[in-house]
């Protein structure tokens, strides 16, 4: 069960206070925290552990704090695939097919460097038969002085080095709306020597304006 509190509530607040010990006297249920930090407000969620059949939804909505309150019926909520997804996953992008029955292993250079450790990368994945890569060109961090990555400025020796050692999907971090428009404009320069899955890490989960600028795009999966 996944309990999630009005926004912006406090822990210090007596309404929290109230509603944490009513969920903490619940018989046999473990309580897991999770808070969301948004631009202009946060979000706490409260995860209800244990066989959460005999609670009253009703009585858990009541409480102070609460906003609202979702019965979770299905083990492993997030990743599971549930009775009602009945369409297979399969699809196929630049040779390369994606399914249930397939599993491709992405390894390759967290941050791009330079040309010579690209190639090495490269030629290392062609000759242990891959045919996936990722290539961190734009690179979020943490810290505003960290290295950032090359961006655009690394995109023709990337491409042009996956296509000479036949690399055929390009898996790729996107952190802004430019930057699709950068490799789509780099890739038909080079004439399509690969191709490019794009990456959105979980910072920009909370990107809406970017996840909406990915989801308007039909060129390449994510």
């Amino acid at each position: 069960m996944l309990v999630i509190l009005h926004p912006n509530t406090e822990e210090t607040a007596e309404d929290y206070k109230r509603t944490w010990r009513h969920l903490q006297g619940l018989s046999e249920i473990r309580l897991q925290k999770h808070k969301v930090q948004g631009r202009g407000q946060h979000l706490t969620e409260i995860y209800l552990i244990g066989n959460t059949t005999k609670i009253n939804l009703e009585e858990i909505e009541s409480l102070p704090a609460v906003e609202r309150v979702v019965r979770i019926s299905h083990d492993f909520r997030i990743l599971g695939r549930h009775s009602q997804e009945t369409g297979s996953i399969d699809f196929e992008y630049n040779g390369v097919r994606f399914n249930q029955q397939n599993f491709h292993i992405f390894a390759g250079l967290c941050a791009v460097d330079n040309p010579g450790n690209v190639e090495r990368m490269m030629q290392g994945l062609q000759d242990n038969g891959q045919e996936c890569t990722r290539m961190g060109a734009y690179k979020p961090r943490t810290n505003p002085y960290s290295f950032q990555g090359h961006g655009k400025e690394c995109l023709p020796y990337v491409f042009e080095l996956a296509g000479k050692y036949g690399i055929k999907v390009v898996a790729m971090e996107v952190t802004h709306e430019q930057h699709i428009e950068e490799i789509n404009n780099c890739l038909e320069k080079l004439g399509q020597p690969t191709g490019v899955m794009l990456q959105i890490g979980t910072r920009n989960t909370q990107n809406f304006e970017l996840l909406k600028a990915v989801g308007r795009q039909h060129t390449y999966p994510v």
